[in-house]
């Protein structure tokens, strides 16, 4: 956890990061159902830097998960596809 929030800190300071949300599911109150149990820290955040100007996509907003390790490791494409096909009947 350490190691997120001094991503978390580098980020804020980071005067070419323009932070637009952040959502964190490690948080004790975080209703870890609605994610099959999966927690991370979502960051939506444009880079603006004289590239990124000239090339137009100063505004367009990127999503950073930050992941502790013990999830990353576990993590799979097909643990993915499970958690989308029961979000999408979730939904249904």
């Amino acid at each position: 956890v350490s190691a997120i929030l001094a991503c978390l800190k580098a980020l804020a300071e980071d005067p070419e990061v323009r932070i637009q949300r952040v959502v964190n599911k490690l948080r004790p109150d975080f209703e870890a159902e609605s994610t099959l149990g999966y927690r991370d820290v979502l960051v939506n955040l444009c880079l603006d830097t004289e590239e990124s100007r000239r090339l137009g996509v100063n505004r367009h907003v990127c999503e950073l998960q930050l992941v502790l390790v013990s999830f990353a490791r576990i993590k799979t494409d097909a643990g993915h596809a499970r958690y989308v096909q029961w979000r999408n009947q979730r939904a249904a």
